[in-house]
């Protein structure tokens, strides 16, 4: 059915439509005749395109002859014409980039350098606005200047693969523009330029357009659009500024959620119509916060209609027909191993007992515990800052009263729990062990350091081994060791990071720390705190932090960037004995995976206790005592066949001998 079809129904049936004809003093047969006369003028159309293809001109001998000229003939083969795109979709709204849009539209029109070059990330929909200035040509909302053009993409993909030789293709290129110039009615465009511009011709399928461009770009009649990256951009096209000088550059940025709002729903009508499902608004909104703040690396629209388009499949996959948004929970949980959504029973009993639960393997320190829960509940209801990392901490205290091990715990604990049920294929621990990302800062002292840190691509491309692992595992843990040691301006980047959330890495990428937990450790104070405590004095965290200023340890601004600075006292002579407990307990469990029964006396822990009380070094030394006085003469037994499986063991607390109270039978 076309135009002249609808034109006679509406004609004969529409009663508004006979009114409207009686208005003008038209009658029915005038309204037939001129669908007749419409259809003959589409037969003659089709017929003049018919004539003016490259291979009938061939054919005639009359290609490349004056009177020919004017037509894009060796331009129609190596290209898309978006006229007869956007014709098929009048009435579609293309949504964002409003601003862009006209600031094209005025450079196009104006008389002389009418070239545009849209540089943005991938993904931001730098193509929309070449879409949308087509179909405005078409609906005659440009202005006068742009009236009767046609947007014309150059494949240059089908173009690079046809035509291998160099010389015959930089002579269809040359006259491709020179069709461009003749045609006058035609606005040129090409998708990723750097591609084509400032390279190794040397090279196999390569091209450098820029001198046959060059020729074209400053012709009156020559009206371009190009596409590139910042990083192509940067690379390609900036390098040679008297070519660059040829372009008005329009900065693409991402749309805002709203506008990526509209776009989902125009798109969902089409997905509606194709994959016969229901798609409601809640499920289209819970994709915008979603992807919002789990793919923060990737732009809008282009994150949230690959979501949109997975869920469809999902849902049919699933044999259901309405789109909801625990769909998109479950979608982005799978893809990020985030645990996205409405809380499950089981985490939500882990949240709310996470005090209890870290204190299973942290004696005293309530503070930290207490503060670093406070943020994980916080960050698991949504309400903190989409901006900031869930979660920054600054620990101070002792070496060995347990700041790296209430890390640790909290890893494990909340990790692990979530991840130990994704199938079943590693432990609660292991995964935890995966979601922590641990760097310490005493290996970072110098400005040189700084590459290791977050990569590099000169003199040599190196991952950095704070940037790399966050972004391949942006749900995670990051213990930053000795803080204090790290070279100031190592620090100056981690104010980025705890204010921001974001840092470029040494490859220019952008690197988020949104879904991460920052704690930083530091040994800074520690002789102040063991003043204090010996004077049996309460410590003042402000004293402590002054203190720290004035020797220019810290400086005030980055300390402030923290959710909390949390001080660790020094451990006293019971809470190593709770200590002792929780190791001996350790290695309890494992002698039970060997099926070997371990009884923890009181007199043991109370001899390790003695062994290993050194204040200023905390529960390191207990450590020590532990495996060279207990974990090595049990294994001496184990190994000697001295104990076997079944049996059950105690240490005798003087000799540390290893007793069996109840061989096996």
């Amino acid at each position: 059915i076309g135009e002249k079809e609808i034109l006679t129904a509406l004609a004969r049936k529409s009663r508004f439509f006979k009114k409207v004809l009686i208005d003008y003093d038209l009658k029915e047969k005038d309204i037939e005749n001129m669908a007749v006369w419409l259809g003959s003028a589409e037969m003659v159309s089709e017929s003049r395109k018919q004539f003016w293809t490259y291979e009938n001109l061939s054919r005639q001998g009359s290609l490349g002859k004056d009177w020919a000229s004017g037509y894009t003939i060796t331009l129609d083969q190596f290209s898309v014409d978006w006229r007869n795109i956007v014709r098929t979709w009048t009435f579609r709204e293309i949504v964002g980039h409003e601003k862009e849009i006209e600031e094209a539209e005025m450079v196009l029109a104006r008389s002389k350098l009418s070239n545009v070059l849209l540089v943005g990330d991938p993904g931001t929909g730098r193509k929309s606005i070449v879409e949308a200035i087509a179909q405005r040509c078409f609906l005659g909302k440009t202005p006068p200047e742009l009236d009767d053009k046609r947007v014309v993409e150059l494949d240059m993909v089908s173009l690079l693969s046809r035509i291998q030789d160099q010389e015959k293709l930089e002579t269809i290129l040359d006259k491709i523009f020179g069709e461009v110039v003749t045609a006058g009615n035609v606005i040129l465009a090409i998708e990723n330029l750097h591609n084509y511009v400032g390279q190794d011709t040397h090279k196999p399928g390569t091209i450098d357009m820029s001198a046959i461009l060059s020729k074209y770009l400053p012709v009156p009649s020559f009206q371009f659009i190009s596409i590139t990256s910042y990083d192509g951009f940067h690379k390609n096209i900036e390098k040679n500024s008297s070519f660059a000088e040829f372009f008005r550059k329009i900065e693409v940025s991402e749309v805002s959620e709203e506008e990526t709002i509209r776009i989902l729903q125009h798109l969902a009508l089409e997905f509606e119509n194709k994959h016969k499902v229901l798609i409601l608004y809640p499920a289209i909104r819970e994709i915008v916060n979603l992807t919002g703040r789990y793919f923060p690396s990737v732009p809008f629209p282009k994150k949230a209609i690959d979501i949109l388009d997975e869920a469809v499949v999902y849902i049919q996959t699933s044999k259901e027909k309405v789109l909801l948004p625990h769909h998109i929970a479950e979608i982005i949980s799978e893809r990020t191993e985030i645990p996205v959504g409405k809380i499950e029973f089981k985490e939500k009993e882990v949240l709310l007992n996470l005090e209890n639960l870290i204190h299973q393997r942290i004696v005293n320190q309530e503070e930290a515990v207490k503060e670093i829960s406070i943020a994980m509940r916080r960050a698991r209801a949504g309400i903190g800052s989409k901006k900031r990392p869930m979660g920054t901490f600054l620990f101070l205290g002792p070496t060995g009263v347990g700041k790296t091990e209430t890390s640790k715990a909290l890893s494990q604990i909340y990790f692990g729990s979530r991840f130990a049920k994704d199938s079943g294929k590693k432990s609660g621990s292991d995964s935890a062990e995966e979601k922590m990302i641990r760097v310490d800062m005493s290996e970072f002292q110098s400005v040189s350091d700084i590459p290791r840190l977050i990569g590099s691509i000169s003199p040599v491309e190196m991952q950095g081994l704070l940037t790399t692992p966050v972004r391949e595992t942006p749900f995670s843990l990051v213990l930053i060791d000795e803080i204090e040691k790290a070279h100031p301006n190592i620090l100056n980047l981690f104010l980025q990071i705890l204010d921001e959330g974001h840092i470029t890495d040494g490859q220019g990428r952008k690197v988020v720390f949104t879904n991460t937990i920052i704690i930083c450790t530091s040994n800074a104070g520690a002789d102040y705190i063991f003043k204090q405590v010996q004077a049996g004095n309460k410590i003042n965290k402000d004293d402590l932090l002054n203190s720290l200023f004035e020797k220019e340890i810290f400086r005030p601004e980055f300390v402030n960037r923290f959710d909390a600075t949390v001080i660790f006292n020094p451990l006293t002579k019971e809470n190593l004995l709770d200590i002792s407990k929780l190791m001996l307990k350790s290695l309890q469990k494992s002698l039970k995976e060997k099926e070997i029964i371990l009884e923890i006396t009181e007199p043991l822990k109370q001899k390790i206790v003695e062994l290993s009380y050194k204040p200023a070094f905390g529960a390191r030394e207990m450590r020590r005592v532990v495996q060279d006085k207990v974990e090595n003469k049990i294994a001496e037994a184990i190994i000697s066949e001295t104990i076997k499986k079944g049996d059950k063991i105690e240490i005798d607390s003087e000799t540390f001998e290893v007793i069996k109270i109840n061989p096996a039978v």
